[in-house]
C-alpha cells in the first residue's frame, strides 16, 4: 500500500504544532538529535526517503507507514504481519530511544521514523481495510483529474482549505483551545478512531466534488490536530526524567 498521509503539508502542520507543546526536556532531547533540523522537516523524511535505492528503504521500511484493520475488528485481535506495520516499528523505535547504548544514528531514524508514523496512524486509510490498500485502489477523479481516494486524503481534503502553514498554525490553535486537549497517548486508541472514520469517508460515487471536500474537511482538520497533540505528548514521555513508552505495551 504506497502511503504519503497527509502529504509533506499535513506532516509539517502537524509538526510544528507539536514542535510548540514539547516540555524543555522533550526540547533538549530532540535537540541533541536532530540538532538544527525542525521537526517539520523531520516528519517528511521517512517519505522522502523513500526513493532511496538501499534494501532497508525499498525491502524493509514501507509497511512502516500503515496497519491494517478489517471491518469489525480491532489491532488488538490481530497477528501483525510477518514484515511488520506501523504499529510493531513504533514499537521498535521507542525501544531504540529508549536504549542509553544505541547508536546515535539510530535513535536519529527512530525519532524522525516514529514521528511519521505517529502523524500516518491519524490519517483514516492509513488503517487499511485489507481489502483496497488503504482506498489506493478507489479510483476517483477531483477538479476532473484522475487520483484515488488515498491521495485525496493524503492531499485534497487538506489542499483544498487553502491555508499555509502559518494559516494552518493559527487554525489548529484556535480549534485547540476550543476542543479539549487530545492528549491520549495510547496508538491503539489512534488507530481505532481512524478505523472508524475510514468507514465515513468512502464516497457513493467516483466525482470528489467540493461538496465532498466540505463535509470533510473538519474531521481533516481535526486529524491533523490530535496528531499534532499526541507527538508532543509522546515526544515529552519519551525524554521525561522517567520515559514510558505506550507503544512498547
Amino acid at each position: 500500500m504506497p502511503a504519503w498521509a497527509w502529504g509533506p503539508q499535513g506532516h509539517r502542520v502537524a509538526a510544528d504544532l507539536a514542535n510548540t507543546l514539547l516540555t524543555p526536556e522533550a526540547r533538549n532531547g530532540v535537540s541533541a538529535l536532530l540538532g538544527k533540523q525542525s521537526l517539520a522537516s523531520a516528519s517528511t523524511w521517512a517519505d522522502e526517503m523513500r526513493s532511496n535505492p538501499s534494501s532497508f528503504w525499498q525491502e524493509q521500511a514501507g509497511p512502516w507507514h500503515y496497519v491494517t484493520v478489517p471491518p469489525g475488528k480491532v489491532y488488538a485481535d490481530l497477528v501483525p504481519p510477518r514484515r511488520g506495520d506501523g504499529m510493531t516499528a513504533l514499537a521498535g523505535f521507542c525501544a531504540i530511544l529508549l536504549d542509553p547504548g544505541a547508536a546515535r544514528s539510530k535513535q536519529q531514524l527512530a525519532l524522525r521514523f516514529s514521528l511519521h508514523i505517529i502523524q500516518d496512524l491519524h490519517q483514516p486509510l492509513h488503517v487499511g481495510n485489507g481489502k483496497d490498500r488503504g482506498g489506493n485502489r478507489i479510483k476517483v477523479t477531483v477538479n476532473g483529474k484522475s487520483s484515488n481516494l488515498h491521495r485525496v486524503w493524503d492531499s485534497a481534503v487538506i489542499s483544498h482549505q487553502h491555508r499555509s502553514d502559518a494559516a494552518w498554525g493559527l487554525y489548529l490553535g484556535r480549534l485547540r483551545s476550543g476542543q479539549g486537549a487530545w492528549r491520549d497517548n495510547q496508538p491503539l486508541l489512534w488507530i481505532a478512531e481512524s478505523a472508524r472514520l475510514r468507514e465515513e469517508i468512502y464516497p457513493s460515487q467516483p466525482q470528489i466534488d467540493t461538496a465532498y471536500l466540505d463535509r470533510h474537511a473538519q474531521a481533516a482538520a481535526q486529524r491533523l490536530l490530535q496528531a499534532g497533540i499526541r507527538s508532543a505528548e509522546y515526544l515529552n514521555q519519551l525524554f521525561a526524567a522517567q520515559p514510558y513508552c505506550p507503544a512498547g505495551e
